[in-house]
């Protein structure tokens, strides 16, 4: 009597493998079940009951049947690969990426990092490898040309904003309001009886740097003193810099009696210019930065500055994008809290720096 059913199928497709692999549709004739089974024990294997599963990857092997993997991940649409992109490797970003990483982990997905240098075009090449599915979505830690992205006809894939909003862009944001913080830590120096107080800048087209200044601004302009008396540095987020910018301001007449530095690694450079010309910072100039890096509380002397959540905003970014990728609810717009942090310094004003004179 000739073989029937699943066996003589079975037989017959044995044949065939000499010429072409078995097709899903055929693997699940064969067991007798359906090709949702088929393909539910290939990606989701644990759903199935042991024996089913058992069954099902025996008869793959034995049939010699080879799943697409790329298509299937195509119809999944997901890669469980994230971007972090950043303007830069400094101390403070490596903090971001960190709280992403721990966040990914939780959720399941993998991260690179990518900085941009801030150019624009590095940037965009992020969003065409998300739009191009080699990634679920993107973690921008500021954007290289927020103009760009705000013009660009194409269509921005998922995307979380952590430390800033993106002008012109309805972006889930997780950020802080340097505005704010930069007003806090002016406020800090003219607490102290400071009136002469300069600002040390980070990039002049770099949002984050911009809003520190015009939280600076504020400050002085509400408490009735000139933003624009004194000159303001602007330039990389750097200890050069910072050196470069302070000896500017010491070569002024009058002299400042206190400096809000952009960012730690400019206060860093703003002490030693100060140190160097015999003059003591915390006495005779002081110093506030910005960010409270690790650098900060073991420098000498010990940094006021303010500080910001870096490792959070990384991980409540990563929770956020999660979210966006399942398509929950979400609150578009969390402003963590900023800190000030007072430390060595800065300290009360003195009178004995009002000129250029020889010390």
């Amino acid at each position: 009597m000739p073989a029937r059913g699943p066996q003589r199928l079975g037989c017959a497709i044995k044949n065939r493998q000499q010429t072409k692999p078995a097709t899903i549709k055929e693997v699940a004739k064969e067991l007798g079940l359906s090709v949702a089974t088929i393909s539910r024990a290939l990606i989701h294997p644990e759903l199935l009951k042991n024996d089913t599963r058992v069954r099902v990857l025996a008869a793959i092997e034995r049939l010699g049947y080879q799943p697409n993997l790329m298509a299937r991940d195509l119809r999944l649409r997901e890669s469980r690969l994230i971007f972090v992109v950043v303007p830069s490797l400094s101390p403070f970003f490596l903090e971001v990426f960190r709280g992403v990483e721990r966040a990914a982990r939780e959720c399941g997905y993998m991260v690179l990092m990518g900085h941009t240098e801030r150019d624009p075009d590095r940037e965009k090449l992020f969003l065409d490898q998300v739009a191009s599915r080699r990634a679920d979505g993107i973690i921008l830690v500021t954007s290289a040309d927020a103009c760009a992205l705000a013009d660009s006809k194409r269509r921005i894939p998922p995307i979380v904003a952590a430390l800033e909003t993106i002008d012109n862009q309805d972006l889930p944001t997780v950020r802080v309001d340097h505005n704010q913080a930069a007003f806090d830590a002016t406020n800090h120096l003219l607490s102290l009886g400071h009136t002469k107080i300069a600002h040390i800048g980070g990039p002049p087209l770099a949002p984050m740097a911009i809003h520190r200044r015009q939280g600076f601004e504020r400050a002085l302009a509400a408490a009735g003193l000139d933003p624009f008396g004194l000159p303001c540095p602007a330039g990389n987020f750097t200890t050069a810099f910072g050196e470069e910018g302070m000896q500017l301001l010491l070569d002024h007449s009058p002299r400042p009696t206190a400096v809000f530095a952009a960012n730690d690694e400019i206060a860093v450079g703003a002490i030693q210019t100060i140190k160097r010309a015999g003059l003591t910072v915390g006495k005779d100039i002081s110093v506030i930065g910005y960010d409270d890096q690790r650098i900060a509380s073991l420098y000498d002397p010990p940094l006021t500055t303010i500080r910001v959540p870096t490792e959070e905003l990384g991980y409540q970014s990563m929770l956020k994008l999660n979210a966006v990728l399942k398509d929950e609810v979400i609150i578009r717009d969390v402003v963590l809290p900023t800190t000030l942090v007072v430390r060595s310094t800065t300290g009360p004003a003195t009178q004995s720096l009002g000129s250029n004179r020889e010390h």
